[in-house]
């Protein structure tokens, strides 16, 4: 597996998201301008909340096509978290599937959170009180334990890689330095145990992004052109 730092996209969905345009044109006479798709097209995430996503990037397997009907993702952003956390392509760490599930199931309102602190929650609400992306990990510490951008990454990094010694001599640093912003002792222990929970599974938000839209972008033309995408897909597979 590629590491997080140095993904790119395969030679296959370029190759076929050239074909299906190149179908699209033949056919049609026009030429989708597939970079300036709006991100809120309807029957493209329709096609998500249905699971229809066979032949689309990064969502063709039977497991993410299952979640994704569970989901009913409604929005890009959305769908960057269930890519954030399924996986797509298998181009980022996995998630255990438990997260996946409790994801859904804070969506679904089954499962309850309160805020921490008024300056943690815009930095998860719109994760649903979950950490998933990386760059949520390091505002918190910046925010909350006054870290430097430099330094909440170096401590973002023990986080992840989940190394106990390190981990153990990154904890009385973090709590000293929340004490020093003012945060009492029991809001900063509910923010460690927030990261302790999730740091270890937070992915890129900018890669995820990148992989997102490629996926959308697929979803786009089979929604619209459904016709010439299934031409151009088996014919490059």
């Amino acid at each position: 597996m590629q590491s997080e730092d140095n993904l790119i996209l395969e030679p296959y969905p370029i190759s076929a998201m050239r074909k299906i345009l190149d179908y699209i044109e033949k056919t049609r006479n026009i030429r989708v301008d597939i970079g300036r798709i709006p991100l809120d097209d309807r029957e493209t995430l329709e096609l998500f909340k249905k699971g229809d996503t066979d032949g689309v990037f990064g969502f063709d397997a039977p497991d993410i096509q299952e979640y994704s009907k569970q989901l009913k993702p409604d929005s890009f952003d959305e769908l960057m978290i269930l890519g954030a956390l399924c996986g797509p392509a298998r181009a980022f760490r996995p998630a255990t599937s438990e997260l996946i599930t409790e994801y859904i199931d804070r969506k679904r309102g089954e499962w309850d959170y309160s805020c921490i602190h008024p300056d943690v929650e815009p930095i998860i609400s719109a994760t649903r009180g979950m950490i998933i992306y990386q760059e949520q990990v390091t505002e918190i510490l910046c925010k909350i334990a006054g870290y430097t951008p430099k330094a909440a990454e170096t401590a973002r990094r023990i986080l992840a890689k989940k190394n106990p010694e390190k981990i153990a001599k990154l904890e009385p640093e973090f709590f000293c330095r929340c004490v020093a912003k003012g945060y009492n002792q029991q809001i900063a222990l509910q923010i460690w145990d927030l990261l302790l929970q999730y740091a270890k599974n937070a992915v890129c938000k900018t890669l995820v992004s990148i992989y997102t839209f490629v996926t959308y972008q697929f979803a786009y033309l089979k929604a619209h052109y459904e016709s010439e995408f299934c031409a151009a897909i088996n014919g490059v597979k």
